[in-house]
């Protein structure tokens, strides 16, 4: 730890008696946060690291709240100094589900963490949280620009943009319709943790919004670092509909495209991230998940009439092509 930040982090563990010796790197995630883990009275704690120009302190905050109430396994907040964007976390361990699911376990895991979204839809308060409907072109516009502008560069002179844009309009205007709930936004197997009771540890949802009742069931079945065959798909997407009180809508056919939509969106929205973090954040490990992500996208526009025209564009465009060389 050798920056001034560094330095500041160290001196403010000291002063609340945690052992400075035994701070040790964790791994980062997509974000300008930094994970460091650190002792006291030999029992083991999380350090947030999130800089106040960079990152939302007090949505962490504020969601935590959320969800501990909601008996949702977050960690438990122990010190907070919002200022310098410090804070201290239970530790919820080492064992994200992303190296724990095998074919063996997943049934068990997925299980658990389906269980975990119905508790979140059902007891979390999300009164007031951003509505997901004012995000849509925002995130839209990732794509557009990250992938489509800097990774393959096509742009407006290629004449295909506008005709994108109408497509993506129309899917938004879609979303905004499906039921609302509670949204995690993230609920990956990257962001979930196997643990002794409760399981799991759920973690990164500092960005929680309203939105589709769909979006955390495909955020985990087609999560972009890990692929299911799609029968155990259609099975956890039973399971959960069976599970959760729908009162807008009986019909799983429904459900269904809700969640093929509300997919779509997602690993557009994803690959334009993973983008964006190998041009501006210099991480180019994650443009090895873009061709993963976007074999979603490809099934899903084959899989529905409706989504002809996006489909066509794309394949003009050769974008599968363009992603597997």
């Amino acid at each position: 730890m050798g920056s001034d930040r560094q330095q500041k982090l160290r001196a403010w563990l000291g002063e609340n008696s945690y052992e400075k010796s035994s701070i040790a790197d964790l791994s980062g995630d997509a974000s300008f946060r930094k994970y460091y883990r650190v002792k006291k009275n030999n029992l083991s704690y999380v350090v947030m690291d999130c800089p106040p120009d960079k990152e939302n302190l007090n949505s962490f905050i504020s969601v935590t709240e959320k969800l501990r109430d909601a008996k949702v396994n977050v960690p438990e907040l122990f010190e907070c100094d919002k200022e310098s964007g410090f804070l201290v976390l239970s530790d919820l361990g080492d064992d994200l589900y992303s190296r724990k699911l095998d074919s063996e376990t997943v049934y068990c895991l997925y299980t658990d963490a389906l269980e975990a979204i119905v508790k979140i839809q059902a007891n979390a308060d999300y009164s007031d949280l951003e509505s997901f409907d004012d995000l849509y072109e925002e995130e839209n516009n990732l794509f557009i620009d990250w992938f489509l502008g800097n990774h393959l560069k096509i742009n407006e002179d290629d004449g295909y943009l506008d005709s994108i844009n109408t497509e993506f309009n129309k899917l938004n205007e879609f979303l905004k319709n499906i039921p609302k709930t509670f949204v995690h936004r993230d609920f990956h197997s990257r962001n979930l943790l196997v643990t002794d009771t409760n399981n799991p540890g759920v973690i990164d949802y500092q960005d929680a919004v309203i939105g589709p009742i769909t979006y955390d069931l495909v955020s985990l079945l087609k999560d972009c670092y890990i692929t299911w065959d799609d029968g155990l798909i259609e099975d956890m997407l039973e399971s959960f509909f069976t599970r959760i009180k729908c009162k807008e809508n009986n019909n799983i056919s429904d459900f269904r495209y809700w969640f093929d939509m509300t997919g779509l969106q997602r690993h557009i929205k994803a690959i334009g991230i993973f983008s964006r973090l190998n041009y501006r954040d210099k991480k180019d490990n994650y443009l090895k998940d873009i061709p993963r992500t976007y074999t979603y996208v490809e099934k899903t526009l084959k899989k529905y009439k409706d989504l002809t025209n996006l489909d066509e564009i794309f394949s003009e465009l050769h974008l599968l092509e363009k992603i597997s060389v």
